[in-house]
């Protein structure tokens, strides 16, 4: 791991595993890098994996400023990673939170995306309508502190979704790995976002574009994803079982893209 310096005085924590073409991942609000190298793992034998925490996320700096919580910026946060690896150009995906850092760079520096991977898109040109929700949850995080708000989330997880202990300890660990504050500012301010005011900004991207996405799940709108696969001149939209299969299976991720890739 290093840490690499970026814009506002920020640290972004950051590491490479495999050889190859640069692949470089934006992980989703809450997770951080090592859920993304479990997901991506297997295209090490094929890829140079570009793993970081984006700010205000695991080992990277603590983030407590608003403002500073902006797509945007977290743009240029992957920007830095790959200008610190002397890489021009490479393969650039994200989920959720990551697939509009994933975006934003991509219509903010075009020539250095080979190709685009999104997984579940989560902002676009409408306010996410899960919105209340996660201003909820930073609220509860902020009040409670992380020991606390993961004991509630867990009954609520265990009695209303009957997940298991396993899977429940697999989120809890994903989100204890932050700053608690930082991560309760994250979820206040990124519902917020509107990165895409207007989608169709997407279609001079003609780099080819592989979203993954599901059903059931409002804060990951299978209705984005299409709207996106639609706009972008040469995307493809590939289906998974819904929440929570993608924390059961989290090497699926690499599996869906490598078939992609593979047959570009």
């Amino acid at each position: 791991m290093q840490l690499i310096p970026s814009s506002d005085n920020i640290q972004i924590a950051a590491e490479s595993i495999g050889t190859g073409p640069a692949l470089i991942f934006a992980h989703g609000l809450t997770s951080h890098r090592r859920i993304s190298r479990l997901q991506l793992e297997s295209l090490a034998s094929r890829y140079r994996l570009m793993l970081f925490d984006q700010r205000g996320h695991g080992e990277s700096s603590a983030v407590t400023d608003p403002a500073l919580y902006t797509a945007e910026r977290m743009a240029d946060d992957l920007r830095a990673v790959l200008d610190a690896a002397d890489v021009d150009r490479a393969v650039i995906g994200g989920e959720s939170m990551g697939a509009a850092t994933a975006l934003t760079f991509a219509l903010k520096y075009p020539d250095r995306v080979q190709t685009l991977l999104l997984t579940a898109p989560a902002f676009g040109e409408t306010v996410n309508s899960e919105h209340n929700r996660l201003v909820e949850m930073g609220e509860n995080l902020s009040h409670l502190g992380m020991t606390k708000f993961l004991a509630r989330s867990a009954e609520v997880q265990r009695s209303q979704f009957n997940w298991s202990a396993d899977l429940i300890e697999l989120v809890a660990g994903m989100q204890r790995a932050h700053d608690p504050l930082s991560l309760a500012t994250a979820l206040k301010t990124v519902a917020d976002w509107l990165p895409f005011p207007d989608l169709s900004v997407v279609a001079k991207l003609t780099c080819p574009v592989c979203i993954l996405a599901w059903e059931q799940d409002p804060l990951h709108p299978i209705a984005l994803a299409r709207r996106m696969v639609d706009t972008f001149p040469n995307a493809r939209l590939k289906t998974m079982a819904p929440l929570p299969a993608l924390f059961l299976d989290l090497p699926q991720v690499g599996r869906l893209y490598g078939e992609f890739l593979e047959a570009e």
